[in-house]
């Protein structure tokens, strides 16, 4: 047997999370399974006033964390759903 080959197919997966309170800091959301590699990550804002920015941090396999701030750069409480997109899972 020469050049014997595996070939790995994963599934496309997407882990949801919903009205979850960021507190006034920095929020870190743990996924429910992890993903084989670091998936995509969307933020959706619900109750966020104009001027608002989201920050995603130490976003990995497992989860990610997000801080929201004003302009001032002050740490804001909001009330947030995510998607997150990806391949696999961990085993």
């Amino acid at each position: 047997v020469n050049n014997p080959q595996v070939r790995l197919y994963m599934m496309d997966r997407t882990d949801t999370g919903s009205n979850i309170s960021s507190g006034a800091g920095t929020k870190a959301v743990t996924f429910n399974t992890a993903f084989y590699a670091e998936p995509s990550v969307v933020i959706l804002a619900q109750n966020a006033a104009q001027n608002i920015q989201t920050t995603i941090t130490s976003k990995s396999a497992t989860g990610f964390s997000v801080t929201f701030t004003n302009a001032s750069g002050a740490a804001q409480d909001i009330t947030f759903d995510y998607v997150a997109n990806g391949q696999g899972r961990a085993i």
